[in-house]
């Protein structure tokens, strides 16, 4: 459409009021206060961050729950006139809590939930403990109720984690969410053929084929997540140099766009 026809399309994506001005400010200080606490180094041949004092890995992750859903309308329809858009309404849902390494050397995980309460939140965040034993984990969270709750806080500092809780209402600095949106996007391509085989469906087909379609679009995009690394370049590996400029000298900083 681009090369044939010069055809174009636009998104808006309109500011909310509710956002602060200073929301970036205010999450690189949230980040500084956290990373001072450690004496860490970036290697950038490998994309890890090593603490120093106790030579362990000190992962990132990006942590954010979804609703994924056949009903999401993300895929572009093209057209020189008025396009015809056709979709399936059912309503299936599969509620998940995705946590995904802005570094290398974590392993990620995907959890569906039965209900986002913080005991859930909590065993969520045992698994990504068990995938990842050993060394600090730093998350990147939102200011979910549950989120923020004492439960959540207090297991968080048994599991050996920080949580870094973003501003308000500023979701691009969540880099989960452009994972969110490529599914979405892949999800509303799913169609069933005919009437026929929607009948021989049941509601629980529906649901276990929506699960199985998630979890593999999922570790799917996450290897392409270095390109969405905005925060780790623009904030994270200037906070660590900062600390420590003779450790982390040989890298320089390079802002993705």
């Amino acid at each position: 459409m681009r090369s044939e026809f010069k055809a174009k399309f636009g998104k808006p994506y309109i500011r909310s009021y509710k956002q602060s001005p200073y929301y970036k400010s205010a999450f690189y200080l949230r980040l500084y206060h956290i990373l001072k606490k450690y004496k860490l180094k970036y290697d950038e041949k490998t994309n890890t961050i090593i603490n120093l004092e106790t030579m362990e890995p000190f992962f990132i992750f990006s942590f954010d729950e979804s609703s994924q859903q056949f009903i999401a309308n993300n895929v572009r329809v093209w057209s020189l006139t008025k396009p015809q858009k056709i979709k399936d309404t059912g309503k299936h849902k599969a509620n998940v809590a995705g946590s995904y390494s802005l570094t290398s050397d974590g392993n990620d995980d995907l959890v569906f939930l039965e209900n986002s309460k913080k005991e859930t939140i909590v065993e969520v965040m045992k698994s990504l403990r068990k995938k990842n034993p050993k060394g600090v984990i730093l998350l990147l969270i939102d200011n979910f109720s549950s989120h923020i709750s004492n439960l959540v806080k207090d297991s968080a500092k048994e599991l050996n984690k920080e949580l870094c809780y973003l501003p308000p209402y500023s979701p691009q600095l969540q880099p989960e969410e452009k994972i969110w949106y490529e599914i979405k996007r892949k999800l509303s391509e799913f169609k069933v053929d005919c009437l026929e085989n929607f009948k021989k469906l049941k509601n629980k087909d529906l649901e276990e084929i929506l699960k199985e379609f998630t979890e593999k679009c999922f570790y799917e995009y996450v290897p392409s997540k270095k390109k969405w690394n905005k925060v780790l370049n623009n904030y994270i590996k200037p906070i660590i140099k900062l600390f420590n400029p003779e450790e982390n000298s040989e890298w320089q900083i390079q802002k993705v766009y």
